[in-house]
């Protein structure tokens, strides 16, 4: 027993040994150890043709990244570096290697391969789109925050006209204003309606944090405050008590409502030759598109909470700002307008029912009798 006990000291001293003396370039490259050098403002790379390009990572815009709040490593995706040689100009290997997105993002990568981009890079058309031409590189942020303008902006719109190729769309304004491209381009996504405040006075979104203190309550226990009936669902009645609450607490804004995906892989999916371009698809009461409402409140990461609504609160007098013909229609507007339609038809026939009963009182008026 004594030496099979001094076997496992052994053991222990000589592996506790060789962690000590483990050379440095097998331990793990801090993000620090890149920054000491990519962290230089001034930090660039001249190319053969004279040109210049900035090799300059922002630390705090990359600590707010996607990647930096995951707290995902530079070598997590600059894999090929596996030590870092101060005894040369460069401590790494140059080039770097080609930096594969799809070793983590593999479900993204799959809907990419089938897309109209994957197809025209297949073919060599020049400037066909792969992930560094939409994303960013060091400073991808989430995007469930993001509007459908914004989101338009920083990817569709860098390299599509859509005045050029929707000459048959009516509305198109209204269309790319309050539509992501993704809901037609892209017919394997999901899709719902975010419904968002928006201040006309300042001309902004509210954030998250703002209406939430204006509430008095949390993001965790928003729903627990105003879903009374405790079903995970705002109501139209719920809805209607949450705009008084907001009204009381000087909350002058609209709700600003918008037609969206729902941001998973399939969204990379765009095809051609699929999209959808039939109005009744969405311009109608029983579209499946209108199913899913969250009213969604913003946090400064890029992220979003989204609080599920039901549809009948986009037939609400207080959504003014998001309509859609025949699928959100008021239907108190649909009875007001009966009414008035009622009520016009009623006066003139009636007018024209006394018209007729009184012809015989009115010649002899004209007879003097």
């Amino acid at each position: 027993m004594k030496g099979q006990r001094w076997k496992w000291l052994f053991v222990a001293f000589m592996s506790l040994s060789f962690l000590l003396v483990l050379p440095l370039h097998l331990q793990a490259i801090e993000n620090s150890e890149c920054l000491d050098c990519h962290g230089d403002p001034d930090m660039v790379k001249e190319l053969p043709s004279g040109k210049t390009i900035s090799l300059y990572v922002n630390p705090k815009k990359f600590e707010a990244s996607v990647h930096g709040q995951n707290e995902i490593a530079c070598t997590d995706c600059h894999s090929d570096i596996t030590e870092l040689n101060y005894d040369q100009e460069v401590p790494h290997p140059v080039p770097v290697a080609f930096v594969n997105c799809t070793d983590c993002h593999d479900e993204e990568g799959t809907a990419y391969e089938e897309s109209v981009h994957a197809a025209a890079r297949v073919k060599g058309v020049k400037g066909a789109p792969i992930c560094y031409n939409c994303h960013d590189f060091h400073y991808t942020k989430y995007l469930y925050g993001d509007t459908v303008v914004q989101l338009e902006n920083k990817f569709c719109l860098r390299c599509h006209n859509p005045n050029k190729y929707h000459k048959w769309l009516p509305q198109k304004k209204t269309h790319f204003e309050y539509v992501m491209c993704a809901v037609c381009h892209a017919p394997d996504v999901g899709r719902h309606i975010n419904l968002r405040l928006y201040d006309l006075m300042s001309e902004k979104f509210l954030t998250g944090e703002e209406i939430v203190q204006k509430l008095g309550v949390t993001f965790d226990n928003f729903m627990d405050k105003m879903d009374l009936n405790k079903d995970g669902v705002l109501d139209t009645k719920e809805f209607h008590r949450l705009v008084r609450e907001l009204r009381i607490n000087k909350v002058r804004a609209i709700f600003w409502g918008e037609m969206t995906d729902n941001l998973k892989p399939e969204v990379h999916k765009v095809t051609k030759g699929r999209a959808i371009k039939k109005c009744e698809t969405c311009h109608s009461i029983k579209s499946p598109f209108f199913d899913k409402v969250y009213l969604i409140f913003t946090h400064p990461t890029g992220k979003a909470e989204h609080y599920p609504l039901k549809r009948k609160v986009l037939q609400s007098f207080y959504v003014t700002h998001f309509y859609a013909i025949d699928a959100t229609r008021v239907k108190l507007l649909d009875v007001i307008g009966l009414l008035i339609v009622l009520g016009g038809v009623a006066f003139a026939g009636g007018h024209l029912t006394l018209r007729i009963l009184t012809i015989p009182l009115r010649r002899r008026r004209r007879e003097g009798r």
